[in-house]
């Protein structure tokens, strides 16, 4: 199973987030449910890398991928705000259609980001 747990903010802004495992809902390299899990995290990755100096991202190899966002500026709040609802909307659907593939936890952390 691959396991995912989204950490966003009390306003619901993106704060981590970190993934593992394999959904084994297809052969190595063809298993579309990793795949979509994958295209999701790596293309938010990809955008606040750009858009936010000091991201930090670990991977240990395939199937695992985390990263959080630094405390930031207001400036950035709109950005975490739109990363948080773009990965809680888009791993929730994909877990709902695979339950037995992703196993989606979505913590609400106190402090906002």
């Amino acid at each position: 199973m691959l396991a995912v747990s989204l950490t966003l903010d009390a306003g619901g802004s993106f704060r981590s987030v970190e993934a593992s495992g394999h959904a084994n809902a297809g052969a190595r390299g063809e298993d579309i449910v990793c795949s979509a899990v994958t295209a999701l995290l790596r293309t938010t990755l990809t955008v606040l890398s750009g858009e936010m100096p000091g991201m930090e991202a670990e991977s240990s190899g395939r199937g695992s991928l985390s990263f959080r966002a630094p405390v930031t500026e207001d400036a950035a709040a709109p950005l975490l705000r739109y990363a948080g609802l773009f990965l809680s909307e888009g791993l929730s659907a994909i877990a709902r259609e695979y339950p037995e593939a992703v196993g989606l936890k979505i913590v609400r952390a106190d402090a906002p980001a």
